[in-house]
């Protein structure tokens, strides 16, 4: 876990003539693991080791024989591209030791790179983001500057002209963070069961973005465009959860119920929910607003 961090690592014992010193250590490490095993892997762990890892779990996919196979011209371009990454050179100190290189990022990146932070703290910041991703997601900022460099230095391939990190590094950068994302959201299912009302919450948060940030209408009305599996079976049962929803998120979600003349005259019952206090980019909805 230091070595994620870069951190200085000494091994200094007396089986050594001399102190191993890293001042600052790289690994990168790949492997696999059985879904069926992942369970075992995050049993009872509070050490932040699973928050670190960058986890692909796809959907499997039938398998067949196949005649297709990885090109030579792949082959080869794949090799230059790390021959070609192997081969950067690195400054030394006065101590004869590699010094990192800092690259630079042009303007247009550098405000795409703190838009994509500053929304990834958005997103845990809201209250009913799942606790359990917090970590993962602390993580993530870290990874997003990561995969902008390592893009960066894989398109310019070690050239010294234009080595800096481009809008396009950026953007390729947050189409790998949001893959990330998903799976992190898919192992953290499989370790750990959400809670049904924090789901709402987010489903109904979702939803009122889409529409303004304000909802006012028949319950029955809600229950048919809301896209949840945690609205319950009818729509009684949602106006139930929505009182339970607004008790644990009165702060960010507002809720009201009441009768009403339609425009044929008719008295009928009405709910209204509303997002308040900027929740999803929705600035100062209740009594009007826009959807940022």
């Amino acid at each position: 876990m230091s070595a994620w961090s870069n951190s200085y690592v000494s091994v200094d014992r007396k089986s050594r003539e001399e102190p191993l010193i890293l001042q600052k250590p790289f690994a990168g490490l790949l492997g696999s693991i059985q879904p069926g095993v992942l369970p075992e892997l995050g049993d009872n762990r509070e050490d932040g080791l699973l928050d670190r890892i960058l986890f692909t779990y796809p959907e499997p996919v039938p398998s067949r024989w196949s005649d297709e196979e990885i090109s030579h011209g792949a082959v080869d371009k794949y090799r230059d591209l790390y021959n070609a990454l192997r081969g950067l050179y690195m400054d030394k100190d006065d101590h004869e030791e590699p010094v990192p290189k800092a690259l630079g990022l042009c303007e247009d990146a550098k405000g795409l790179l703190v838009a994509n932070i500053n929304r990834l703290r958005q997103e845990m910041e809201e209250p009913w983001f799942p606790e359990r991703l917090k970590g993962p997601w602390s993580k993530l900022e870290a990874y997003f500057a990561r995969l902008c460099l390592i893009l960066a230095l894989s398109r310019t391939a070690g050239q010294k002209v234009g080595e800096q990190v481009e809008a396009d590094d950026v953007g390729n950068a947050k189409c790998l963070l949001d893959y990330f994302k998903n799976h992190a959201r898919r192992v953290s299912a499989r370790l750990h069961e959400r809670d049904s009302l924090e789901v709402l919450a987010e489903d109904l948060a979702a939803f009122l973005v889409l529409n303004g940030g304000r909802f006012k209408d028949e319950v029955s009305v809600l229950y048919d465009r809301l896209d949840s599996r945690h609205k319950g079976p009818r729509p009684e049962e949602l106006s139930k959860r929505l009182r339970q929803l607004v008790l644990r998120y009165s702060h960010h979600i507002g809720f009201e119920d009441g009768r009403a003349r339609n425009e044929e005259g008719k008295v009928q019952r009405y709910v209204e929910v509303f997002l308040k206090n900027a929740v999803h980019g929705v600035h100062a909805v209740h009594g009007g607003g826009s959807v940022g």
